[in-house]
């Protein structure tokens, strides 16, 4: 309790200070989520307290948070507006909690995208959240040791492993155990600290124990996506060559499926028979429900976090959850903001060269400087030459395919999952903007200097 209200207190004030350390706490705090754990310490309202903190901190320190024009913003925003014009029709009670849920997601885009300025800054706040998420498994794993089958990890209906309050539920906790895989793995093939690769080998093989005793078909796809994806991603050569390795990392994976224990087994065995899946046809249902609400309602959808008024379930498709609470013009813009952060991504996959040797060096102080245009430098001042390419350094490269991996595996998640509006939904989002902010968009020759150090 007492660590816990210290914690708080720590990352309020260093987010007043330093922006980006203020954001590890932050979103640390997410992860660890000691209000599940200590409900006394609800009374300081640990979100809202440390939202605050964060947002006056960029307000003391806006001259440290990257400054670019995401057409991603204008995406949000009108996300925001549909869902308020929405609400104001057909659930006006709900128009001021309701915005409030959205305006706090949306802060976490809005934090990642303006205060993530260099690949070591990602690697850092991924380490960190490794840490917190092994913490998490190694909880579940003591106590389950302890308490055995009265454990409140295990869920009494079917046994599998589940999380602790907000995570109590098996699907969400194994997610939460995959989350920072991508990272972890970039490290493991990349790093040349012997030590940092040790680390992240310990922390992954926690995490995908506690995976694998919570026995979630969507988390298992998901994973095998992940390392298909990294590995396709990093492999040298054209698109041929990529889905090769992503044909042979499937089989491998397919492999190793062979040697799981017989009730992982089993559970997979459903995924290719989804007709005899009550769990399966639960979730179509919902889905054709939620085609019903968007017939009812096509252009303001029945309004934001209104699905359980006219269903009663949960949706279990956060496509379809928005589609039917935005209506026909919320999904459009849902879909083009989600394109769009895809785009960011254009300089890793149409260049493979890197400028130096595949390695990963952390940087704790954030000393990798950040390269960014002037304010009164326009694209039309720029000489853009006809054949020269400007490279990507491995590291900067690194960390892209870790964020695009992490971003394509939730939105697969997501599919099957309830977080349309999730905090974690716009982190991502935020992720995939806050690329830009170290990866070139533009192949440019300069006469002098049109670049300036940042200011971490």
């Amino acid at each position: 309790m007492i660590f816990a209200f210290g914690y708080y207190m720590i990352s309020f004030l260093v987010s007043l200070v330093n922006p980006f350390w203020g954001l590890v706490g932050f979103v640390c705090s997410l992860l660890l989520r000691f209000q599940d754990h200590y409900p006394q310490i609800m009374v300081i309202k640990p979100f809202t307290f440390l939202l605050f903190g964060m947002l006056l901190g960029c307000l003391l320190n806006k001259e440290k948070l990257a400054i670019a024009n995401w057409f991603q913003d204008k995406l949000i925003l009108a996300l925001l507006v549909i869902s308020m014009v929405g609400l104001s029709l057909l659930a006006p009670s709900e128009l001021v909690n309701e915005t409030y849920l959205f305006l706090c997601s949306i802060s976490l885009y809005f934090f990642a995208s303006r205060i993530l300025q260099s690949p070591s800054q990602f690697l850092i706040l991924f380490i960190a959240m490794a840490a917190s998420i092994s913490y998490l498994a190694y909880l579940a794993i003591i106590d389950i040791n302890l308490n055995g089958e009265l454990s409140s990890y295990i869920d009494p209906r079917s046994g599998r492993w589940q999380g602790f309050g907000y995570y109590q539920n098996s699907n969400e906790f194994g997610q939460l155990m995959i989350t920072t895989v991508p990272f972890l793995l970039a490290i493991i093939m990349a790093s040349k600290s012997l030590i940092l690769k040790l680390l992240s080998i310990a922390m992954m093989l926690v995490m995908l124990f506690v995976m694998i005793q919570c026995a979630s078909r969507t988390v298992m796809v998901t994973l095998a996506l992940m390392i298909v994806l990294t590995f396709m991603l990093r492999g040298k050569g054209n698109l041929i060559k990529k889905v090769i390795i992503g044909a042979s990392m499937s089989l491998l994976l397919l492999g190793v499926l062979t040697f799981m224990p017989g009730p992982i087994q089993e559970r997979m065995s459903t995924v290719l028979d989804a007709r005899s899946d009550e769990s399966f046809q639960g979730r179509t249902r919902a889905w054709g429900y939620g085609f019903d609400m968007l017939s009812w309602y096509p252009i303001t959808g029945v309004g934001k976090g209104q699905w359980m008024e006219y269903h009663g379930l949960m949706p279990h498709n956060s496509y379809v959850q928005i589609m039917a609470e935005l209506g026909i013009f919320g999904i459009i813009v849902f879909i083009w903001l989600l394109l769009r952060s895809f785009t960011q991504f254009s300089p890793i996959l149409v260049n493979n060269s890197t400028t130096d040797p595949p390695s990963i060096e952390l940087d704790l102080f954030g000393d990798n400087e950040l390269e960014e245009l002037k304010p009164d430098q326009k694209d039309s001042d720029v000489i853009l030459p006809e054949k020269e390419v400007k490279q990507i350094d491995n590291f900067s490269r690194t960390i892209a395919i870790a964020v695009l991996v992490t971003f394509a595996a939730w939105l697969f998640y997501i599919f099957l999952g309830n977080q349309g509006y999730s905090v974690w939904t716009y982190f991502y989002i935020g992720l995939c903007a806050a690329v830009q902010n170290f990866l070139p968009q533009k192949e440019i020759i300069q006469d002098k200097p049109l670049f300036e150090e940042s200011e971490y």
